[in-house]
């Protein structure tokens, strides 16, 4: 079941990301030397906020889940075995279901909410909840069995998320960005319009920013599913930033050796409380084998129980 309500493990992944080609992360904002300059911090170094990196992430995963004999929604879409996709049937029976939240559904009556809530437990094949009280367990027994894998992991508009990507801070750069040009082009005459010219700022290929990633109570689907993502980062294979179509935003992902902290473990808990350590480490090349082997075999079936492995 989904719940956040105790922690029983949490996995801790963290590392050096190198740029293999140059990053653009604008601010949406124009400055006099550039038209499009990068985003930086306070003492106006650049970093990658985890937000991009995310979506950068479960797009990746998300691309790759198809061919796992699993299924990833586009949570804007209108895909029907998913809660999150906007225009999707069972997002609209969910919310019919969440207005009842601590009140009951009547059998009968009760206006156009309750006959959209009653057609909406009979889509969900729960029936015998009508004349209970709709309680935060009932919605969660919704989206432990109407959630896709993907927004399980990286969390949905009724769901958050189990795994929390941090904002990558400059680890080592050359403490100078790059200005570059670039036209609109007439894709008709393939030539340069006129008065479409514009430049932009980029982090310099070579820069390398501290990555971090934190995971707690995942399944072993879900271990599998971020196993997916660090692999095709570490391949190479997913591009950040913008303009990544004209070659920016390649990187690649060296991983440190993975902390596990188990919280059923007492002796564990209470080396990590008393800060004598973060739990066990499992290198990374063993967690990535033993994660996509388990994802493998379960072939995409089904929502696996908590690891404590």
């Amino acid at each position: 079941m989904l719940d956040y309500r105790t922690i029983q493990t949490r996995y801790r992944f963290t590392g050096t990301l190198t740029l293999e080609t140059a990053l653009h992360i604008g601010t949406g904002q124009t400055a006099t030397v550039t038209d499009s300059p990068i985003l930086r911090n306070a003492a106006g170094q650049p970093f990658i906020p985890g937000s991009s990196l995310k979506g950068a992430f479960r797009a990746a995963v998300a691309r790759i889940v198809p061919n796992l004999n699993l299924q990833a929604c586009d949570v804007f879409g209108d895909d029907n075995f998913c809660v999150s996709p906007q225009n999707g049937q069972k997002n609209k029976d969910y919310l019919a279901v969440r207005r009842f939240l601590g009140r009951k559904v009547p059998r009968s009556g009760g206006g156009d909410d309750a006959e959209k809530a009653r057609e909406a437990l009979s889509h969900f094949e729960k029936e015998d909840w009508i004349e209970q009280k709709i309680t935060e367990e009932h919605l969660l027994t919704l989206l432990n069995e109407n959630l896709c894998p993907v927004c399980r992991v990286f969390g949905s508009p009724f769901y958050a998320a189990k795994a929390r990507l941090d904002d990558l801070p400059v680890q080592a750069w050359f403490e100078v960005t790059e200005i570059r040009d670039g036209v609109g082009i007439d894709r008709d005459s393939e030539r340069a319009v006129e008065n479409i010219k514009f430049d932009f700022e980029v982090v310099p290929a070579g820069t390398t920013f501290r990555f971090g990633l934190t995971v707690e109570n995942p399944t072993d689907q879900d271990l599998g599913l971020i196993a997916t993502g660090l692999r095709e980062m570490q391949a190479g294979m997913v591009r950040l930033g913008g303009i990544r179509s004209r070659g920016l935003g390649q990187c690649r992902l060296v991983l440190d050796p993975v902390q596990r902290l188990d919280f059923s473990d007492v002796k564990m808990l209470t080396a990590y409380l008393k800060g004598d350590g973060n739990g066990e480490t499992i290198s990374p090349e063993e967690f990535l084998t033993q994660a996509v082997q388990g994802l493998l075999k379960q072939g995409g079936n089904g929502h696996a129980e908590t690891t404590g492995e």
